[in-house]
């Protein structure tokens, strides 16, 4: 297959297909952040609850997303899609009718479930099917029609919120995900033999440990504090995942994620700056439509619209940095991009919050994020051993979906904590926690921005390199050629 030279119709349709299911997940989650203040006044939650309905679904995604290897080898991609499509979409007719929390909760859980199987069969199909030499372009399109999801979503969710209430957000989206089931059932085809393989529940509950013990003691933390039994417990299976895992994953033949891969800096490094990041910036996502709203007294429209051009910009810079660093390696762009992110926390956590500082400084941050995100992984994974490059995509996957459920869980509890403390001044106690959440992400970029930088210096200059000596060749035999002509 990989040395075909053209993409047949059927393949492109089938990576469509997986990818608007991808497309409508990840909507449907930035789509209800704008509605968080709406959906605490109907259904009678505060701030720290009501996040639960996007940190939920993204800590039960990269639960899922850590089998997607044993799901690849398991089952075949049409019968994963047709799971993760219809799992999602009585999700999605469950949250369409209801109007208590627990139930809205279930059906949103239901829909990571399906994006944990959809996000990576997607990429999975690219690499088995599409001709090598059209790979490239093949995941720059599925990547980009993914990344245009939390640029519709915000402005998505606050006009239908505002003009037909919340439950038309989930409405709008089954047509698109029937279509999608539809399509994929008549394209999606199989091209690898399925092989019956153990799957590691030990690791995968130890795992589970960690990412679910984390979360709960950050929403404990800001409604109890940390000396209770609730948060204890929490704390207690965070630390015992971790390092349950790492002792047990150490003598297993094949583990779910190898720590062995840890072992070497370059990619500890990269892997941690990619979760403080990702945290940040998720960061933003929450904290800019909740000050809009109860702050500045602005409709969830505005709130929409605010976040709009920075998400739109995040999508096309994923496809321009990936051109970047084709072209000059991962230093170029990964240096503007950690540029553009600090100057964007900055130009947040000291300048008076306004609509027009909101949009500007998530403008700011979201370009950045374009420029650095995917080439810090793109670039500590090629500079791994070939046996590890699945692992390592799986690995990025399942943190870059953890730590956004991080982020919001902890700039809700922020925000909580003040809102809380002021009784009825909601506005001042929103506005204080907010500008705590930004001081918090200052100390933190920072942070990540020292990490990244260290994995510039033990990065192989020849994995980078070497692309650009072969486009500097590539010109001089073009140059010679013309002047023999």
């Amino acid at each position: 297959m990989s040395d075909e030279k053209v993409l047949s119709p059927r393949l492109i349709l089938s990576i469509l297909a997986i990818a608007l299911i991808a497309f409508t997940d990840i909507m449907l989650e930035t789509a209800l952040n704008v509605s968080f203040p709406v959906l605490m006044k109907n259904l009678h939650v505060d701030a720290a609850t009501v996040q639960w309905l996007t940190s939920g679904v993204i800590l039960l995604t990269s639960m899922v997303i850590i089998m997607s290897s044993w799901l690849k080898d398991r089952f075949k991609n049409r019968s994963q899609f047709l799971a993760a499509g219809i799992i999602s979409l009585v999700g999605i007719l469950i949250d369409a009718i209801s109007n208590q929390f627990p139930m809205i909760l279930f059906g949103r859980l239901l829909q990571g479930v399906g994006a944990g199987v959809g996000l990576p069969l997607m990429n999975n199909v690219i690499f088995e099917q599409v001709p090598v030499n059209r790979r490239g372009t093949m995941v720059g399109l599925a990547s980009l029609i993914v990344s245009f999801s939390p640029a519709l979503g915000p402005a998505f969710g606050g006009f239908l919120t505002d003009a037909f209430g919340w439950h038309m957000v989930f409405w709008v989206v089954i047509p698109i995900q029937l279509f999608s089931l539809f399509l994929g059932w008549f394209t999606i085809d199989q091209t690898v033999e399925t092989k019956k393989v153990r799957f590691d529940i030990v690791g995968w509950l130890l795992l589970s440990s960690f990412f679910v013990g984390g979360l709960i003691t950050i929403d404990r933390f800001s409604a109890d504090g940390l000396w209770n039994l609730p948060s204890l417990v929490a704390l207690a299976a965070f630390v015992f995942g971790i390092l349950g895992y790492y002792f047990y994953a150490r003598n297993e033949k094949e583990p779910l994620l190898s720590p062995k891969m840890f072992a070497k800096p370059m990619f500890r490094l990269a892997v941690s700056s990619a979760f403080i990041l990702q945290m940040v910036n998720l960061t933003f996502n929450y904290a800019i439509p909740m000050g809009l709203q109860l702050i500045l007294h602005q409709n969830s429209s505005v709130a929409g619209l605010a976040l709009f051009p920075g998400a739109l910009g995040l999508a096309f810079m994923a496809v321009i940095s990936g051109n970047l660093y084709d072209r000059f390696g991962a230093r170029l762009p990964n240096n503007i991009g950690l540029g553009l992110i600090f100057f964007g926390v900055l130009f947040m956590t000291v300048l008076p919050f306004t609509v027009l500082t909101a949009t500007i400084g998530f403008i700011l941050m979201q370009l950045g994020v374009g420029f650095w995100n995917g080439n810090n992984m793109t670039n500590a994974i090629s500079n791994m051993d070939r046996q590890y490059h699945n692992a390592g995509n799986s690995i990025f996957a399942a943190v870059n979906n953890y730590s956004a459920a991080v982020g919001i869980a902890l700039a809700a509890s922020i925000v909580s904590v003040f809102q809380n403390s002021h009784g009825s001044d909601m506005a001042k106690g929103t506005s204080l926690g907010i500008m705590w959440t930004y001081i918090m992400d200052l100390v933190l970029v920072v942070l990540a921005m020292f990490m990244s930088l260290k994995v510039m210096k033990m990065t192989n200059p020849r994995a980078n390199d070497g692309r650009v000596v072969a486009r500097i060749q590539k010109t001089v035999d073009q140059v010679k050629s013309t002047v023999k002509k």
